[in-house]
């Protein structure tokens, strides 16, 4: 039963490990280096059935060069994602850059180590037998250059820096002198003063707290309302290509939000619509919708400026959105590629829903993490912790302390019982404290997020498990057997639903947990199942044996509490760490 029962937690760890780590939308920026996918699988090492292929092997270097990457003749299978740059064969240098238009749907550029568009890469997981992408060579360039190519067939299946067939001759063409249009830099406005009228004539949500007093805020969004619009200020710190974004929620998360970016691209300053998904990705709209309007932008001593004009209702990628009602802000700062922006570096919501259109108030994003610190921390005591030491006990521990009890009470009992009870305590309580943190139940699509629906469910068993032991049958009753099960069951279900639950959580945004905090839950699991294995395989050896008197400790005892002392400190270290990792910054 235990080792079924491990297996299908050490399967449903690593199944919601590997849902969360995975990445559809691309390769990210820090990928550039490598080229490798972040997947924790190793490469193929059977030839790869993709190739990249030129339409020329001589071009000058104001010419375009079609590149092709495609299933090779021999295959007929396809890849999910790539990512591709070009090289040089005397420096090994990243050169040139891909030109894809903003309504592909199946690729989009990459900025790598700084340099513009000069990588290629999948924009959805979808299907793919082949992908023409655009190159274009530096305009004074002079040599011969090669392609590498990363292919993701599935998600453990993938080829790195695979060569192109072959490579392509670049003769330096004549310099052209830019046209005025593309060397007139952005003209630059004096920077308003953001804080003038806050709390007076607008209403202003800003980060860290009291920074408006002391005018010294990081992230700032104003907002008054103006007929059927609202008037907002977009102001964040940032530098290069970046951008500052305001979103609107419903719900507090990021997910099915109405994005207004204030961005500044090859210094080029524009306000842009998108829309974040509820896979967390965020597009770009085509065109802003209708009332939208950027009136001011400025770029000065790394701070950014929009002040534009936004419809109170209107519809987003076929959503209707009212801003007339109350909404939640979420803030974010990033870095902005050609036609949309990055994964945030940095990012904000609203302690509450804002009403954008009543009142002037000045508010700050930071609140306080600690009723959500305390239930993590809870959640960790008691299941990586107390409830992961305590199941063992009735297994493996009965045969051991014989004849010393506490309160008449066989010790393995009371220490069964004791971390149980610590279990039941800290599940109860980390319960109320999250829903009194987010303000009762949160409504949430299951598929979206499943952490809250299971941490229920945990907590129900968990809450009716000692109860049935209060009305456990004598040892000697013939229906003994039926509460034994229902027993196990119900305790191991908890147990395994609960780790998951904190597996689920690490993704969260609100918990703030490093990517390291899955390595150390992999640990655990681990561990948890060595431990299991190891008492399994003692106690079938020892049932072999002649019986022991019942006065003394069964055969094997030494061993037996060697590797509960050696479990029970390992996930103890364990589990300290993950609160350390919550507690956080």
């Amino acid at each position: 039963m235990f080792v079924i029962y491990s297996l299908l937690v050490v399967i449903t760890y690593s199944s919601v490990w590997i849902e969360v780590t995975g990445s559809s939308s691309g390769a990210p920026a820090t990928a550039c280096d490598s080229m490798t996918p972040g997947h924790g699988c190793s490469p193929m090492t059977v030839p790869c059935p993709f190739e990249t292929l030129l339409n020329q092997t001589e071009i000058s270097s104001s010419d375009i060069l079609a590149v092709t990457i495609q299933q090779s003749v021999s295959s007929a299978q396809s890849f999910k994602g790539f990512l591709i740059m070009a090289f040089d064969t005397k420096t090994d240098g990243v050169v040139g850059t891909f030109k894809i238009a903003s309504l592909d749907e199946t690729s989009k550029t990459l900025d790598c180590s700084g340099e513009y568009e000069n990588a290629a890469t999948h924009r959805t997981s979808s299907q793919k037998q082949s992908v023409t992408l655009e190159w274009i060579p530096p305009e004074s360039f002079d040599g011969e250059v090669f392609f590498k190519t990363t292919f993701v067939e599935s998600f453990c299946e993938y080829w790195v820096q695979e060569l192109s067939k072959q490579t392509v001759k670049i003769t330096r063409s004549e310099m052209t002198t830019p046209t005025a249009s593309e060397t007139s830099p952005t003209t630059k406005l004096p920077m308003p003063d953001v804080y003038a009228g806050c709390g007076v004539s607008k209403g202003c949500i800003a980060t860290p707290d009291g920074c408006v007093d002391s005018k010294s805020c990081s992230m700032m969004t104003t907002y008054r309302k103006m007929n059927d619009r609202l008037q907002l200020e977009i102001y964040g710190q940032m530098k290069g290509d970046e951008y500052v974004a305001i979103g609107f929620s419903a719900d507090s998360k990021m997910g099915s939000d109405s994005v207004a970016e204030c961005v500044q691209y090859r210094n080029v300053l524009a306000a842009y619509q998108s829309y974040n998904t509820k896979d967390r990705n965020n597009e770009r709209l085509p065109t802003n919708v209708e009332g939208f309007a950027l009136d001011v932008s400025t770029f000065s001593e790394g701070y950014i400026y929009c002040s534009l004009q936004h419809p109170l209702v209107y519809q987003n990628h076929n959503q209707n959105f009212d801003l007339n009602e109350p909404h939640y802000i979420l803030m974010a700062t990033g870095v902005t590629g050609k036609d949309n922006i990055q994964q945030h570096t940095t990012e904000e919501k609203s302690r509450f829903s804002i009403d954008l259109t009543n009142g002037f108030s000045v508010s700050y994003f930071n609140q306080s993490r600690i009723l959500k610190q305390l239930h993590g921390s809870f959640m960790v005591i008691a299941w990586l912790m107390a409830a992961s030491i305590g199941i063992l006990m009735p297994r493996y521990m009965k045969k051991t302390w014989v004849g010393k009890q506490f309160m008449k009470k066989d010790l393995w009992f009371v220490f069964h019982r004791g971390l149980m009870v610590l279990v039941w305590t800290l599940t109860v309580a980390g319960f109320i404290i999250i829903f009194v943190d987010v303000g009762g139940w949160v409504s949430e699509s299951i598929s979206e997020n499943p952490h809250p629906l299971i941490g229920c469910i945990t907590t129900v068993l968990a809450f009716i498990q000692p109860f049935m032991a209060l009305m456990r049958p004598l040892p000697n009753a013939p229906n003994r057997y039926i509460f034994n099960w229902a027993h196990m069951l119900v305790g191991y279900s908890a147990h395994t639903l609960a780790i998951t639950c904190i597996f689920l959580a690490v993704e969260m945004e609100e918990a703030q947990l490093p990517y390291e905090t899955y390595w150390v839950l992999t640990a655990h699991v681990c561990c948890y199942f060595c431990a299991q294995l190891l008492l399994t395989v003692l106690a079938r050896r020892k049932s072999e044996t002649v019986q022991h008197k019942h006065s003394e400790d069964e055969r094997g005892t030494f061993g037996r509490k060697l590797i509960l002392a050696w479990y029970s400190s390992i996930v103890v270290a364990l589990g300290f760490t993950i609160i350390v990792f919550i507690a956080g910054p």
